[in-house]
């Protein structure tokens, strides 16, 4: 089990990112804390410091702390270009899972692949600059495509990236963006609630006989991210 002040952080941090605790927020003050859980001043003074760290909470001498707009501000049209995913964001990758299997197996269906049809399938969890996690990404690539995938460095990889310096033909590029609400596996592995809706990036690498060479998807922790449409204004 975690320490006390990290369940008491991570408390505050869902409530943030759930929206409970909206931007602009006050946020319990140290003696609340002591009161609320039982703790001490020390490890009351901890939560409010890591949460300020982390980038979550603005502390004010006198005034108090609270909660930092820690949305991050997406353009749709953007997001969905393959590119911006090639050059990735910053953080790391943790790699949850790695494991060649049938196609029927794969956590992801696999356009057009028959179910013993082998394929790669790789889980990760993409964590911010602070270790808070961003999104859950899941590939399933056909193993004929891709056979050493799994050899490569799997915390660095970009996948499109390898399929093309394989010499893969990749004939389009199909995005898809889905809303979604978080079971409890992903809930876990975001550290949200489970039912909390989110939107879900969708990618599949078609060939030129239709079938799915790729398919990856990317499930955003809810309350990171402000999804917009930029347009030009009217010349008149």
């Amino acid at each position: 089990m975690p320490p006390l002040h990290e369940q008491i952080r991570r408390e505050l941090e869902d409530q943030i990112h759930s929206g409970a605790l909206p931007p602009g927020a006050r946020l319990p003050t140290e003696m609340e804390l002591r009161d609320r859980y039982g703790v001490s001043r020390a490890t009351a003074q901890r939560v409010l410091n890591d949460l300020a760290d982390a980038g979550l909470a603005i502390r004010h001498r006198r005034r108090g702390t609270f909660v930092a707009d820690v949305r991050q501000q997406i353009n749709l049209l953007s997001y969905a270009a393959p590119t911006t995913h090639e050059k990735g964001v910053p953080g790391r990758h943790e790699v949850i899972s790695s494991r060649i299997v049938r196609a029927a197996d794969a956590v992801l269906p696999l356009r057009g692949a028959e179910d013993d049809t082998a394929v790669v399938e790789l889980v990760r969890r993409k964590l911010d600059l602070h270790d808070n996690p961003r999104t859950v990404e899941r590939h399933v690539v056909l193993f004929s495509a891709a056979p050493d995938l799994l050899n490569e460095d799997l915390a660095e990889l970009v996948s499109l990236r390898h399929l093309r310096d394989r010499g893969v033909t990749i004939d389009r590029i199909r995005i898809y963006l889905d809303p979604v609400v978080l079971d409890e596996d992903d809930a876990e592995l975001l550290r949200s609630s489970a039912g909390t809706p989110t939107l879900r990036r969708r990618r599949e690498l078609l060939a030129p006989e239709g079938h799915a060479i790729e398919v990856v998807t990317a499930l955003i922790r809810p309350g990171t991210a402000e999804f917009f449409v930029e347009l030009p204004g009217s010349s008149e």
